[in-house]
């Protein structure tokens, strides 16, 4: 989430660069001052070119490979092409090059991201997947953090020529490179090895990360739902059959791609991309550059409060609260910028920041985190990446559309196109408010959350299937369970166990 916070704001940051419009403007369009800007249905491209890649790989070759080969073999794949594009559209020679580079980007993060959220969600203990899930989130903030941050230091140094704007893209290789190593020290997703029959690495990995008494009830329960599902769905693009086919399962991705869908239409989408535009009709390059920084800084402040509410407050009211928030915010922008006639005032200027950094307290814990928490953990786990990646792709569809639109409604519009992002947001909080609430419920019981009965047989573990199969009574199969806690392998219940897990 480094890697697509720092990707998505160095393009809002180097948009602004008098350097950059210079190198790629054609001179048919210029700014008030004169100079040579690149044109906004050119502009439009870079982001065009960046969420066509995301797309593509998102939706067709990250979750089937992620289901084939692990989690991590897509997170580290896009790494690699992330690395090797950021070099392409650092030393482009033309804008055709430059956006080409864009496109490769976004097909690196496009493996990466659709599976991200589910490793998250499938490793993370159901009291505080909520707040590992925020985390992510907040890493996105710190990349945008960055960023902006590289870009506030050599804006004010315009003897670096082209390099102010190539010193932004060029440290975007710097996380993926970090990222790269790290994850080689990571454990698999213990339900992508019970998938796979793996029980026995799955259970290793399960007490690497959690408390031992834990262990044992949460791989029964895993091995029941999981081998259930894959009984049903046998086959990897059986999930993608099972998506489309079946309306118990299509009926949440829906639901969950309106919700990605909506989250770019609360208007930060287009903040985050060309709030450089907007600040700019009001403050000088190095003003907005400042502005840009503490954006981000905010940003990632607010963020935290998702850590804290997530798991407390849980995900609907979240939604709402932050939906309404926004709405009321964008309506405030708007009404401020025609309320006031000189348009170059101070006062218009900084009511304006504080208005919009208002926007992102709401929007940061509530649509930007808490949309990844529950794409993350609705899915089964047979259909779980496809799920995700086609949920998730909706947000680069969405953005991809406003990449295009936006800078022509706010050219035409001006600060009165917030009045449709305040409209936008409010029928978001009333369509969110009849979801079922996911909180404190663990990934194997969210079809029963949703209606749809129990995808495997959630019982106690006195009436395990597993129990039965091994031929031992329910009471002995309690007691075993109970002793299972001090270290795996030493009593001969352990044994019993193991044997189990190793089917």
């Amino acid at each position: 989430m480094v890697m697509l916070g720092y990707d998505a704001s160095t393009f809002n940051t180097i948009n602004d660069f008098t350097s950059w419009n210079a190198y790629f403007g054609d001179g048919s369009c210029t700014d008030s001052s004169n100079n040579t800007v690149v044109c906004p249905n050119v502009l439009g491209s870079v982001s065009t070119g960046y969420t066509t890649g995301i797309i593509l790989t998102g939706f067709f070759v990250g979750p089937p490979i992620a289901d084939i080969w692990g989690r991590r073999v897509p997170m580290a794949a896009g790494c690699i092409i992330v690395i090797g594009f950021t070099f392409l559209q650092t030393f482009a020679t033309n804008f055709t090059t430059h956006v080409v580079g864009r496109a490769g980007i976004g097909i690196g993060l496009g493996l990466m991201l659709p599976v991200g959220p589910v490793y998250l969600s499938e490793l993370a203990p159901k009291q505080i997947r909520g707040t590992m899930m925020s985390i992510w989130q907040f890493m996105y903030s710190f990349g945008a953090f960055v960023a902006y941050s590289v870009g506030l230091i050599t804006v004010n140094k315009p003897w670096l020529g082209d390099w102010q704007w190539r010193w932004v893209l060029l440290l975007q290789a710097s996380a993926p490179l970090f990222f790269l190593v790290c994850i080689s020290f990571c454990p698999e997703s213990p339900r992508w090895l019970v998938l796979k029959g793996r029980k026995k690495d799955a259970r290793t990995v399960l007490y690497s990360i959690r408390a031992y008494e834990d262990v044992e009830q949460e791989i029964v329960e895993m091995i029941d739902v999981i081998e259930h599902e894959r009984d049903e769905n046998p086959g990897i693009f059986a999930a993608y059959k099972m998506i489309f086919t079946e309306w118990k399962f299509a009926k949440r991705v829906l639901m969950v791609m309106f919700i990605n869908f909506g989250q770019q239409c609360t208007g930060q989408n287009s903040l985050n991309n060309y709030s450089s535009l907007v600040y700019r009709t009001m403050f000088s390059e190095s003003s907005v550059a400042l502005i840009n920084v503490c954006n981000s800084i905010f940003g990632m402040l607010f963020t935290l409060n998702s850590t804290f509410f997530v798991d407390r407050v849980g995900r609907i009211k979240l939604f709402i609260v932050g939906a309404i928030g926004m709405a009321v915010c964008s309506a405030l922008a708007a009404i401020l910028y025609d309320m006031i006639p000189d348009k170059s005032s101070d006062t218009l200027g900084i009511g304006l920041v504080v208005v919009l950094f208002s926007f992102i307290f709401f929007y940061k814990p509530t649509w930007g985190a808490t949309t990844w928490i529950y794409t993350g953990e609705v899915f089964p786990i047979v259909a779980r990446a496809q799920a995700v990646g086609i949920a998730s792709q909706t947000q680069n569809i969405s953005s991809l559309i406003l990449g295009q639109v936006f800078p022509l409604m706010f050219k035409a519009w001006s600060f009165n196109v917030f009045f449709f992002f305040g409209c936008t947001n409010l029928a978001l909080a009333f369509v969110i408010s009849f979801y079922p609430e996911t909180h404190g419920v663990s990934l194997e019981q969210i079809d029963e959350l949703f209606g749809n009965g129990k995808v495997g047989p959630i019982e106690p573990l006195e009436n395990s299937i597993e129990a039965s199969n091994y031929g031992r009574t329910s009471s002995d199969t309690v007691m075993e369970l109970k002793v299972m806690g001090s270290e795996p392998g030493r009593t001969s219940s352990s044994s019993a166990m193991n044997s189990m897990m190793n089917e």
